[in-house]
């Protein structure tokens, strides 16, 4: 019983002068040794040392919030040890409960939290929930590409709505103008049909087309109405030399051309001294006629220059063509001219 009272006195004076201590040292934090230590640990990279001397000064005065908090921080940020700092950031809001960071130190109590969680299910998880993981991962990436996807379907979407609706505007446009026109077609068929009716009732004929010459020059009707006996310039005659330019229906003069005299030298006594008439030629014997279709640009005379060489042989293929010509050197295009043999062919001069 002696014994006990001694050492019950000793611990209460310890306790007195830790108390005392303590209080010494609170808001005076950075004057103390320990705390002096753990700065330089800590600055020189020393993190564990920094530690061990914040724990000593807590060991000396349990109750300071400043040394509770720089433990805390140095487990967060370089010893990842979220259990101790969950613990020495609660003790210090217990300590200092009117703190202006309480908010942000609740904010690091749950991140602490958090960590906690995530390492006590890596640790703890079974093969199972890896593998929901992993399957969780792959779903997740897909689902990424079809919103790519969708996104760019929206994208396609967007731009065929601009399209269609340029379209409509283009047909709507397009509608308007073909209305236009129809009533521009009707207002003309309408002041068309009115024409008509004031000249039915005037008594006056519409005018009559203008005909079309072989050559392919129009021509007035009341030009086209003249006699047969009346000869138009063609361009049969412009074509022809001066020398060589006959009206029609009158022979060139005589000048004992074999060509232009065809007819008579058959008939000359010289046929009964063995020239033989067209009577008396035999089919194998006579020359067969030719052909000439009539191209643009063909006269009486350039024809008679392209198989007989001589201008004034027009007068054969006139007689040849008499019912086909009926008179005129007028020449239509397509027309199938019978070009009969040359003189010679005859029994004339060779």
């Amino acid at each position: 019983m002696n014994l006990k009272k001694p050492l019950l006195l000793i611990l209460l004076t310890g306790a007195a002068l830790l108390t005392v201590s303590c209080g010494d040292y609170v808001g005076k934090e950075k004057s103390h040794p320990f705390f002096v230590k753990a700065e330089t640990s800590r600055s020189a990279g020393n993190y564990k040392e920094a530690a061990q001397y914040f724990e000593e000064f807590l060991n000396v005065c349990p109750r300071s919030p400043a040394v509770h908090y720089e433990l805390a921080a140095l487990y967060t940020d370089h010893l990842d040890d979220p259990y101790k700092a969950v613990y020495h950031y609660q003790r210090f809001l217990e300590l200092n409960r009117n703190s202006p960071d309480a908010e942000n130190i609740r904010t690091f109590i749950e991140s602490a939290k958090r960590k906690i969680f995530e390492q006590l299910s890596k640790r703890f998880e079974s093969a199972d929930t890896a593998r929901a993981y992993a399957e969780a991962e792959k779903t997740r990436k897909i689902l990424d590409q079809y919103v790519a996807y969708s996104q760019k379907l929206r994208s396609q979407n967007d731009t065929l709505r601009a399209q269609n609706e340029e379209m409509r505007k283009r047909i709507e446009s397009f509608a308007k103008e073909s209305e236009k026109f129809r009533q521009t077609v009707k207002n003309l068929e309408r002041q068309s049909a009115q024409t008509q009716a004031q000249a039915q009732t005037a008594g006056t004929e519409p005018p009559k087309p203008e005909k079309t010459s072989p050559a392919g020059e129009k021509k007035p009707a009341a030009e086209t109405a003249q006699t047969p006996s009346e000869k138009p310039k063609s361009a049969e005659t412009a074509q022809t030399p001066p020398q060589e330019r006959t009206p029609a229906g009158t022979p060139p003069e005589k000048s004992g051309d074999e060509w232009e005299n065809a007819s008579v030298a058959a008939q000359s006594p010289n046929a009964a001294g063995g020239v033989k008439t067209p009577a008396q030629e035999t089919p194998e014997s006579a020359p067969a006629a030719r052909r000439h279709q009539v191209q643009k640009g063909d006269t009486l005379y350039g024809i008679a220059l392209k198989y007989y060489r001589k201008a004034s042989a027009v007068r054969l293929i006139r007689e040849a063509n008499a019912d086909l010509l009926k008179g005129r050197d007028l020449l239509q295009i397509g027309q199938i001219l019978v070009i009969p043999p040359a003189p010679e062919s005859k029994g004339g001069k060779k």
